[in-house]
C-alpha cells in the first residue's frame, strides 16, 4: 500500500451527502472561465443517457488536460475522479483536490488505499470518473485501456457509462502556429450493466468497456479500437 499524500485530509470525501463542497465548485468555475476561453463551442450529445442515480463509473477516453475541467464542470451530478499522485504536491494542492472529489493513486503499483476509497464511492452510490487508458493519449487516438476499471465494476457490480470527448487536445494536420479555438464533444453512450457470467478475465473486461467508448469516437481517433460501427457525426 502507498504512503499518505501529505496534506490530503484524514476525512475523505469532504462531504456525503452529494452536494459540491466549495472548493469543487470554486474549481467548476475556474473551468469554465478556462474552456470559455478555449473552446468556441461545448456540444454534449446523449445527456438524455446519464443515470439519475447511482452507483456509476463514468468511463471516459482522455487526450488532454482540458477533459476532467469539461467532466467536472459539465456533468449534471458531482463526480469524483482518480488522480495521479504526482499531482498532489505541495500539501496545499492536495487539500484542494480532496475538495474536488480527486482520489490520488500511485500509478507505480497496485494502489489499495487508492481502490478502497474508489470502490467506498461507489458503495455509496455515488459517481467514479475514470480514464480508461490511465493516461492522456500522444496522438489523440484511443490507446488500450488499463485493466482498473474492469476490477472496479466486477467488484462494486456498479453500471458503466461509456463516454468519448473529442477535440480538447491541439492536434491537428499541419504544425501548430497558434491557440486555436475549437469545438469540443461529449457524447455519452447508453449505460451498461457487465454480463460477467463467471468472467474473470479484467483484460477482457477492460477491452469491452473500451470498445464501447470507441464506437462513440470518429474513425480516426478509435485508435487500438478501430471497429466498423458507422461515424458518429
Amino acid at each position: 500500500m502507498s504512503s499518505e499524500v501529505k496534506g490530503f485530509p484524514e476525512k475523505f470525501p469532504v462531504r456525503d451527502d452529494d452536494r459540491r463542497p466549495l472548493r469543487y465548485r470554486t474549481a467548476t468555475l475556474l473551468s469554465r472561465i478556462t474552456l470559455l476561453v478555449v473552446a468556441r463551442r461545448l456540444r454534449i450529445e446523449g445527456a438524455a443517457n446519464i443515470p439519475g442515480a447511482g452507483p456509476l463509473l463514468v468511463a471516459c477516453n482522455h487526450t488532454s488536460n482540458l477533459d476532467p475541467a469539461v467532466m467536472g464542470s459539465y456533468f449534471p451530478h458531482m463526480l469524483f475522479c482518480m488522480a495521479k499522485r504526482e499531482l498532489y504536491s505541495p500539501p496545499a494542492l492536495a487539500w484542494f483536490l480532496a475538495g474536488v472529489n480527486c482520489i490520488p493513486v500511485d500509478r507505480g503499483g497496485a494502489d489499495r488505499r487508492a481502490v478502497t476509497r474508489a470502490l467506498d464511492v461507489l458503495r455509496r452510490g455515488s459517481r467514479l470518473l475514470i480514464f480508461v487508458e490511465g493516461t492522456r493519449s500522444p496522438d489523440g487516438a484511443m490507446r488500450r485501456a488499463e485493466v482498473g476499471i474492469a476490477f472496479l465494476a466486477r467488484r462494486s457490480g456498479a453500471a458503466v457509462l461509456p463516454v468519448a470527448i473529442c477535440h480538447t487536445d491541439t492536434r491537428g494536420s499541419g504544425p501548430p502556429r497558434r491557440l486555436r479555438r475549437r469545438d469540443i464533444v461529449v457524447r455519452y453512450g447508453t449505460p451498461f450493466t457487465l454480463d460477467l457470467g463467471g468472467r474473470r478475465d479484467d483484460r477482457l473486461i477492460a477491452d469491452e468497456i473500451a470498445e464501447r467508448i470507441a464506437r462513440l469516437l470518429p474513425a480516426g481517433r478509435r485508435g487500438v479500437y478501430g471497429v466498423s460501427a458507422a461515424d458518429p457525426s
